[in-house]
């Protein structure tokens, strides 16, 4: 289970998953974890959408979402370690 530290964490991936028509990711967030290496890639690589596209709206808005993008990342590292994806996260990291 993908252990959230703050509710705000789960919210914003779930609007992020909305905003970006992500059904996969949605569906990934809603069960609270990954089925194989193939989801694993596909989370990981919504995560950086997220972070690309969460950036682009700060800017339009005067925002900023640097502090729960950290606690976002903090608790994804800490799943794909735990749940064996580990590969895959860095993988997917390395590239963007």
């Amino acid at each position: 289970m993908i252990n959230y530290k703050l509710p705000e964490e789960k919210e914003f991936l779930l609007h992020y998953s909305e905003l970006l028509n992500d059904k996969k990711s949605l569906d990934i967030i809603k069960s609270g974890s990954l089925a194989n290496k193939e989801e694993a890639i596909h989370f990981a690589e919504f995560f950086w959408r997220t972070v690309s596209e969460s950036n682009k709206q700060d800017e339009k808005q005067g925002e900023s979402s640097e502090y729960i993008l950290e606690k976002i990342i903090i608790t994804l590292m800490a799943y794909f370690r735990s749940a064996g994806y580990e590969d895959e996260w860095e993988e997917v990291t390395d590239k963007n």
